[in-house]
């Protein structure tokens, strides 16, 4: 068989198997672009205003509170030291 009819790299270039181009190729990868993008906005029309933390149950040692400045914010934020079961967590992590 002939290699004359080969279509795609190495082949013979005509109307049926096109020279490649650059902008060709970008347009075949953004294609669905727009879509893409009009549902990631979507989603991001969420609230963008900065909320505190919500306290949870505590996990630290009952008298090891203290209050911190924040060096990144500034902010005056409570920290304590960590009990054992928080420490057992870190070492041993599980899944849901």
């Amino acid at each position: 068989m002939s290699n004359d009819h080969k279509k795609g790299p190495g082949g013979h270039y005509s109307g049926a198997n096109p020279i490649p181009n650059i902008q060709r190729f970008v347009e075949s990868l953004d294609a669905d672009k727009k879509t893409r993008d009009a549902k990631i906005n979507e989603g991001t029309n969420a609230s963008t205003d900065v909320q505190d933390h919500k306290q949870g149950k505590s996990v630290g040692i009952k008298g090891t509170r203290k209050t911190v400045t924040d060096p990144t914010t500034g902010k005056e934020v409570e920290i304590e030291d960590v009990n054992k079961d928080f420490m057992r967590a870190v070492e041993d992590p599980k899944v849901g």
